[in-house]
């Protein structure tokens, strides 16, 4: 019976645990991503930027930095 009780506390930790490591890496990431994500938008309304509607979540990370990179910088931004 304590070896049931002391698997579902490790269960209920380890469940806790991962929720807890995906909310502090993911919600960050959405935050970061969520300026590009209006900016490629705005551009898809005017014609630009038409590939980049179907993108993957980890691309979109990669070039929101290209696109905050080339702002800063004051430069085009290249993809």
């Amino acid at each position: 019976m304590t070896l049931i009780v002391v698997m579902i506390h490790v269960l209920v930790f380890s469940l806790c645990a991962g929720a807890a490591i995906s909310v502090l890496i993911v919600v960050p990431l959405m935050i970061y991503v969520i300026p590009y994500s209006l900016w490629v938008g705005s551009q898809n309304v005017i014609g630009k930027q038409r590939d980049k509607k179907g993108e993957q979540f980890f691309r979109s990370v990669k070039n929101a930095t290209r696109l905050y990179k080339a702002k800063l910088s004051g430069k085009e931004p290249i993809f």
